[in-house]
């Protein structure tokens, strides 16, 4: 996935892998460390997110890191899978102006089938992102605007894509894999009804109302209570 569920890195050796990521550690969960935790010492999670990642295709394309090329090496029973956020910058959506829903849906499922093919034949969850939650006063005027003239705030994401469109969408690609009898299953996590509940988005999500915090991470499947699995990503 992306940066959320690689969560604050410091599971990871160096806390991280690049200055920007390293920077902005504060106030976010560790997913990874809090599956480990809740499963124990039958299970080994292995972490394979990298930040800024997308489920497009493009020059920040999740399938282009040497995460995403180790995951096959891991050999999962069970793959995590959560990508989505970052397909919520404009600047990916190419010269229509618009979020790409149908190219979105092809994309996660492109990814989904790679998974689901790998040798050691993994189940998969299919995680819907976190709601996104508007910071200031100046990203709350952006909501409902469309794109260019507005929406997007100052992480240049359009944060109503995040929270309004990609959760039908990611439940629209389980409702495919499922079609095909693929052994996938979709997770959307209750975030106390964030983003109309402000409060609970401020003790949920981290300060740039995007990731998610340590009270949120546990909210993300096993975080909090053993799921069965081996190596979410």
């Amino acid at each position: 996935g992306d940066s959320i569920p690689r969560g604050d890195a410091s599971h990871e050796p160096g806390r991280g892998t690049h200055p920007p990521f390293k920077r902005q550690l504060q106030g976010r969960g560790n997913w990874p460390a809090m599956l480990q935790a809740a499963l124990g010492e039958a299970f080994v999670v292995g972490s394979f997110s990298h930040g800024g990642r997308t489920a497009a295709d493009g020059p920040a394309a999740l399938r282009r890191t040497a995460e995403w090329r180790s995951v096959s090496c891991f050999r999962p029973d069970v793959v995590a899978l959560m990508v989505g956020s970052n397909d919520a910058k404009p600047e990916t959506w190419g010269p229509a102006m618009a979020f790409p829903r149908d190219g979105y849906v092809e994309a996660l499922l492109s990814l989904a089938r790679e998974l689901l093919s790998l040798p050691s034949r993994p189940r998969l969850l299919l995680l819907v992102p976190p709601p996104a939650h508007a910071v200031d006063a100046a990203e709350a005027a952006l909501l409902g605007v469309g794109y260019p003239r507005g929406s997007v705030g100052g992480a240049n994401l359009d944060k109503g894509v995040i929270s309004t469109l990609l959760p039908p969408l990611v439940g629209r690609a389980a409702r495919v894999l499922a079609s095909e009898g693929a052994p996938a299953q979709l997770v959307e996590t209750a975030f106390g009804g964030c983003p109309a509940n402000q409060s609970a988005c401020c003790e949920l999500l981290a300060g740039d109302g995007i990731h998610t915090s340590a009270a949120g991470s546990a909210r993300l499947p096993g975080g909090g209570a053993p799921v069965g699995g081996g190596g979410p990503h």
